[in-house]
């Protein structure tokens, strides 16, 4: 591709800072916003992000062979730096561009929210794969192509790394593709050239303010999702949710609402929750799936209400969302011999652990006791910390802080802020060793009881100090238990 091509785009886009400049005729081999990926001929971006601006590593994309520098910074007359008011959106322009807009051939899902993002989205994606669409997904457990499957980064990742993904799927013969789409990916214009046909919201909780500062930001930048909608797509939201009337109230879209109460356009009654699934009534029918727990009859309703806006018959999409089985991470749970259940889960907000505990607690026989090991992330959002601390306390039994990703924060120091939420820390236990909480349990645990690990789901690497070091879960569970013989209950 020419430069002059790439150039006419930004122009249009109202992206150029001196439209009249010439473009230089260049081939153009490849787009990057990480010098460390430009060959020569490619396109550098240099995007000035939360932790590094990408002008500090222009030299670099120089050095490599990069063409042209799009930069956001005056750099001087040399044609081979090209200056735009925004590099992020610009990036996500060029990218599109350069790939061939594969975009424009998929029916692109979109879904957002803080909890219940992967789970709905995988939801979506198998019903579509069920009634004879080939579909693609990109979320926070993987990216899958159709041609390949990609261990995820990011749960979104930047254009320059998702326009490549969606020409594969094009190229692979996929006609859709269901993107969670995080706050992050909506702030920084990852999706910007994107044209979602069906948007869904599935909740608002407390998370992320370490980047959107308030919770108000933090709504402002989801609800891009449903203001960037053309009058021809759906709005999918959940009614429910005190966030839901607000992410949509702008929107261009025909509006769709989930819920329980009767006013929602699509209502749903749990009329059995046990540990092997729901029975719900939803949209009137009455039907089983594998999914447990009342969050996940949020997450099933909104697959549906997505799926429905996609043009799939009722019965249709409730015979696949039947068939559908738990996502890995996600309420993944393990029966012992001796009746005790570990549920392994990615909660790592307030709001998720609250649920998660929730619904355990309502499963439970009445002498079990329930368990909850946790902690929290570091270099993250630090309020959430004690507000897990007391939804812990209040809902478990028995409570074991551990290590979560500290990252380049002191463990310790992410423990005492658990701590402070609590009535009476000194009742939880404290063990910094994720391996050695997960075996301290085993050790404690009676029949019958129930365990939950959470905070960690599907990741399978543990980061400390800056060191990767690999770390399942789901490992720690088969090893620790081994005695007691845990199957995995599907």
């Amino acid at each position: 591709m020419n430069w002059t091509d790439l150039h006419t785009r930004l122009a249009s886009e109202g992206l150029l800072t001196n439209p009249a400049a010439p473009a230089p005729d260049l081939t153009v081999t490849g787009v990057s916003q990480d010098s460390r990926h430009v060959h020569p001929g490619c396109v550098f971006t240099a995007v000035q992000g939360t932790q590094f601006d990408g002008h500090a590593y222009i030299q670099n994309a120089l050095n490599a062979g990069a063409s042209v520098i799009v930069c956001q910074e005056n750099l001087g007359q040399d044609p081979r730096f090209v200056q735009v008011s925004n590099t992020r959106k610009a990036a996500a322009v060029i990218a599109a561009a350069f790939y061939g807009d594969p975009a424009a051939s998929l029916h692109l899902t979109g879904v957002t929210g803080t909890n219940g993002k992967t789970t709905t989205g995988a939801l979506v994606q198998h019903v579509l794969e069920c009634t004879g669409t080939m579909t693609g997904l990109i979320g926070t457990v993987s990216y899958v192509t159709g041609q390949s499957t990609y261990p995820a980064q990011l749960t979104t990742p930047d254009a320059t790394q998702l326009q490549p993904m969606l020409a594969e799927m094009v190229r692979a013969g996929c006609q859709a593709c269901v993107i969670e789409v995080s706050s992050h990916a909506l702030d920084q214009y990852r999706t910007a050239t994107l044209n979602f046909s069906v948007g869904v919201f599935t909740n608002l909780m407390h998370d992320h303010l370490d980047y959107h500062t308030t919770v108000e930001q933090y709504l402002k930048s989801k609800k891009r999702l449903f203001d960037d909608l053309s009058p021809d797509a759906v709005a999918v939201y959940n009614q429910d949710d005190q966030a839901g009337r607000r992410m949509v109230e702008n929107t261009q879209a025909t509006q769709c609402s989930f819920g329980q109460y009767t006013d929602a356009d699509i209502r749903f009654n749990i009329v059995k929750d046990s540990p092997s699934g729901l029975q719900l009534r939803l949209d009137g029918q009455t039907s089983t799936f594998r999914l447990a727990g009342t969050f996940n009859a949020y997450n099933l309703a909104a697959a549906y209400g997505a799926a429905r806006a996609s043009g799939l018959p009722r019965t249709d999409v409730i015979e696949a969302l039947s068939e559908a089985r738990p996502i890995p991470g996600r309420f993944e749970q393990y029966l012992c011999d001796d009746a005790t259940r570990i549920v392994v889960d990615f909660a790592h907000t307030p709001d998720a652990l609250e649920q998660v505990l929730r619904s355990l607690a309502h499963a439970r026989q009445k002498t079990a006791r329930l368990w909850c090991v946790f902690g929290c992330g570091g270099n993250r959002d630090t309020m959430k910390r004690p507000l897990m601390g007391a939804v812990a306390e209040e809902l478990a039994d028995h409570v074991v802080i551990t290590n979560d990703n500290p990252r380049k924060e002191p463990a310790q120091a992410i423990a005492e802020d658990i701590l402070r939420g609590m009535k009476k820390p000194e009742r939880a236990h404290l063990i910094l060793s994720r391996t050695e909480a997960v075996q301290h349990v085993e050790q404690a645990c009676s029949a019958g009881d129930i365990v939950l690990v959470a905070g960690r789901g599907h990741e399978s690497v543990q980061d400390e100090n800056g060191i990767q070091v690999k770390l399942k879960d789901q490992d720690l569970v088969l090893e620790a238990f081994a005695s007691r013989n845990p199957k995995p209950l599907i």
